[in-house]
């Protein structure tokens, strides 16, 4: 081609914070022409291209276009091209566009491959009772399809709760009260299935391990072991420290971690186990959607638990 020019619901807690406070286009050749033109038309190309795809010979597409098969031969050599007039009864035969014959790229959402275009070709050519058979079988597929994929996502997937980052109004937060504001689905990993929870961070107090933005799996626990990374409250609200031998600390020492005031304690609700991939770990919004309709239910008992609705 030339170049061109141009089931179960767990808690469910959200994870990502640091400092945790067709169109149709068969064979048919309408005159609009889109696309992005290329410097060069290639059409000799184009049409031994097609032709072959079609497995047509250049005889017959001769005959079919009443020319000589020299005629052909030139085209496809460069020599001459088509008259204008032939343009829509060679897309005809071919089963392409005009846009194919020029060599313009179309837009993604307006492209049909050849077996594509030559799918639907066949299927005008079949009778109506032909039609509605297929049509039936395409239906009953996509329908199946539709119900293995639903099960699918929701035998991989499960919910969370989102921890809250919000400030606490007394000395922090006892493990019993953990603040919940949401729940989200994530899809199974291997290193994710004792989460209970996600939280987002917040702030660059623990860079460069954890950034702002990112989401962690916790679980809970009220204990941690000397150098594991934690989610813990205090009067600020939640946050994400690594445990030493002296309490919580920042692992960014540009932004230690100190409270509020000598009263303030800092109590451990839960152990990180990771960060959440965003681009692997979260259901895109279609399964998502499949996934609140199967987990209704449970979402609804979840949210009411903790008084969401």
């Amino acid at each position: 081609m030339a170049d061109t020019k141009s089931g179960t619901i767990r808690s469910i807690t959200s994870y990502h914070k640091r400092d945790l406070h067709q169109q149709e286009s068969s064979g048919s050749t309408g005159t609009a022409v889109t696309g992005t033109f290329p410097a060069k038309v290639p059409m000799a190309d184009q049409i031994k291209k097609y032709r072959k795809e079609a497995k047509i010979s250049q005889q017959s597409l001769a005959d079919q276009l009443n020319v000589t098969r020299n005629t052909v031969i030139n085209w496809e050599a460069g020599k001459y091209r088509p008259d204008a007039d032939l343009f829509p009864p060679l897309c005809s035969i071919l089963h392409i566009t005009l846009n194919d014959l020029f060599g313009i790229s179309p837009d993604p959402a307006d492209s049909l491959s050849v077996r594509e275009r030559n799918m639907i070709h066949q299927y005008r050519m079949i009778s109506p009772v032909s039609q509605r058979i297929v049509d039936h079988m395409v239906s009953s597929i996509l329908d199946e399809e539709s119900r293995e994929k639903s099960k699918i996502i929701d035998e991989s997937a499960f919910g969370v709760a989102v921890i809250a980052t919000k400030a606490a109004a007394g000395d922090g937060f006892d493990y019993s009260d953990i603040p919940i504001e949401d729940y989200r689905f994530v899809f199974r990993n291997g290193r994710n299935e004792k989460a209970d929870a996600i939280i987002q961070v917040k702030g660059k107090s623990m860079l460069p391990v954890y950034r702002d933005g990112d989401w962690v799996y916790v679980r809970y626990s009220e204990t941690a072991d000397i150098g594991e990374d934690v989610i813990c409250s205090s009067r600020a609200g939640m946050h994400i420290k690594r445990l030493g031998e002296d309490g919580p600390y920042s692992v960014n020492k540009e932004d230690p971690f100190t409270l509020t005031s000598e009263d303030d304690r800092v109590r451990i609700v839960g152990r990180v186990l990771g960060i959440v991939d965003p681009t692997s770990d979260f259901p895109s919004k279609a399964d998502n959607t499949v996934l609140m309709d199967l987990r209704s239910e449970e979402i609804h008992d979840f949210r009411e638990k903790h008084g969401l609705d």
